[in-house]
């Protein structure tokens, strides 16, 4: 629906100004008049305070006349319709008033059906011309919002590494003269370790308040876009100096932080030579984004050096495990501390920039460890973890410090564990026997000689064990044994014959027959398969 168009009448004569506002129905003609001038001052005045659509003056008043009203209107642009009210004898200073762009005017005295019939033609003027402008907006606004998803499809095809996109960029003028390029990053730190998870209407405006303050800071100079690139926002940087990326990005991620209170990390991707080679500045951007998980989050991230191989055997990470184990068995809290963190640290190490390796080393650890205990009746809680399967927390840890958290809250309660079992009179003597038979698992171990230890006979001592263990002792026997072979395996040049005799073996085949059983291969298998 239209709006009322705005009216200023003006005359220096009151009852002029009394009939014109009687001789027609402004309201019904679609106007409204919003001020009276008596003087060409006043008029000049009102203009500026009332922002009429259509002005209707008499041509010769005080102070200023209906010319220099009209020429102040023309020169300075206002879209705003002017009709002239003249005496006869002025007739030549109103064709003077046409010039300046007058819409018409009227000889007094004015009559209903004149000014009626100039109303009604200014009206439909002025509707016209606010029609016709309104259209262009439009059109102008539509030009620039596919002008905008011209560049972000483009931008987004450069970083997928489009040689000709960065071309067809370059002949929309969107291509600054500068030395270097870079891409940078940014992405929400979302993760379930959130109370709830953001419903999609709530992630659609807390990404548009992104979007916003992303643009708004990056895009003032011209010549540095925005877009996206799946969940994650891109910016594109054409820039003289190496260092303005990271010192963009750092005032970005402050206001970010400050406005939206939101954590967010920001890959800054290496500068390159030119938007052509932007797609390798967005891999740099990446890799400062995977390497969040070890560094932590909500931070920016410069362009990351290649990684050096690590040489940290897998061997000395069994190693390791079994020395957890053995802190766990002696209830040593002290060293209990020493060896889970030196298994932390080598997880690090062997698992590069990947976090599912990571997690697949720990949760390995664990299992391991649930393994090796369960005899003693320890259970790590495998399946559910705080309602929630123990795999599937340590994935969801957004960072290796939780998921390390979550490693020692598993250790800390196999601890408890233990403690709370050795607190019962039978407990020392299960952990006497587990001791004796670390200690002495090369010899020739028997049942009988191990009951005597404790001072029970062989039929009871079996029932004993297999109560606290839920295995048979020869059982358990092996898995030591086999346990040290592996680890004699992988850590030595040894031969097979040469192991089985140190773990207790006096017959080579045998031995190997057991290894395959528990482990799925011959020993020589076993080794070889690993360093492939």
């Amino acid at each position: 629906m239209n709006r009322n168009i705005r009216v200023l009448l003006a005359d220096d004569e009151p009852v002029i100004l009394r009939g014109l506002k009687k001789l027609i129905s402004w309201d019904a003609l679609g106007l409204d008049i919003v001020g009276e001038a008596r003087d060409g001052i006043e008029l000049k005045s009102m203009i500026a305070a009332c922002n009429p659509d259509l002005v209707i003056s008499d041509i010769s008043m005080p102070g200023f006349t209906g010319i220099d009203i009209i020429r102040d209107i023309h020169e300075s642009g206002l879209p705003i319709k002017v009709v002239f009210i003249s005496a006869y004898q002025e007739f030549s200073y109103a064709r003077q008033a046409l010039q300046y762009g007058a819409l018409d005017y009227l000889v007094k005295p004015v009559n209903t059906g004149q000014l009626e019939q100039v109303v009604s033609r200014a009206v439909a003027v002025i509707r016209q011309e606010t029609e016709e402008e309104r259209n262009k907006e439009m059109l102008k606004s539509y030009e620039r919002k596919n002008h905008s998803v011209t560049i972000e499809e483009l931008l987004e095809q450069i970083t997928d590494g489009s040689k000709g996109a960065a071309a067809a960029l370059a002949r929309m003028g969107n291509i600054a003269i500068s030395r270097y390029a870079t891409v940078c990053v940014v992405e929400i730190d979302e993760y379930s370790g959130m109370p709830t998870r953001w419903e999609e209407r709530e992630r659609k405006l807390v990404e548009f308040a992104l979007s916003n303050i992303i643009k708004e800071t990056v895009e003032e100079a011209g010549s540095d876009y925005v877009f996206r690139k799946g969940e994650r926002f891109g910016i594109l940087l054409q820039h003289e100096h190496e260092g303005e990326p990271q010192r963009l990005m750092e005032d970005l991620h402050h206001k970010i932080n400050s406005f939206l209170k939101l954590q967010v990390s920001i890959g800054v991707g290496k500068s390159v030579s030119g938007v052509e080679e932007a797609v390798e500045s967005y891999r740099s951007a990446l890799k400062g984004l995977k390497a969040r998980y070890f560094g932590g989050l909500n931070r920016v991230i410069p362009d990351i050096a290649e990684r050096q191989e690590t040489s940290f055997p897998l061997s000395e990470l069994i190693s390791l495990q079994g020395s957890l184990s053995e802190a766990l068995k002696s209830l040593d809290k002290e060293q209990l501390a020493a060896s889970s963190g030196k298994l932390q640290e080598a997880v690090q190490l062997l698992s590069g920039d990947s976090r599912n390796q990571a997690v697949s080393h720990i949760y390995n650890a664990i299992i391991q460890l649930e393994q090796e205990l369960a005899d003693y009746g320890v259970d790590a809680g495998l399946l559910v973890q705080d309602d929630k399967p123990l795999l599937e927390k340590l994935t969801d840890a957004p960072t290796y410090a939780e998921l390390q958290q979550a490693f020692e809250d598993v250790v800390n309660k196999m601890y408890d564990q233990l403690a709370c079992k050795a607190g019962g009179k039978e407990m020392p003597q299960l952990m006497q026997v587990k001791a004796y038979v670390e200690e002495h698992y090369a010899e020739n171990i028997t049942l009988e000689s191990t009951a005597s230890l404790v001072y029970m006979n062989p039929y009871y001592f079996s029932s004993f064990f297999k109560k606290h263990t839920g295995q048979n002792f020869k059982s358990y026997l092996t898995e030591v044994r086999m346990g040290h072979a592996l680890r004699l395996l992988l850590q030595s040049d040894l031969m097979v014959y040469e192991i089985a005799e140190l773990v207790g073996y006096n017959n080579a085949r045998h031995f190997s027959d057991m290894f395959k059983k528990k482990y799925g291969k011959l020993p020589q298998e076993y080794k070889h398969s690993l360093r492939n």
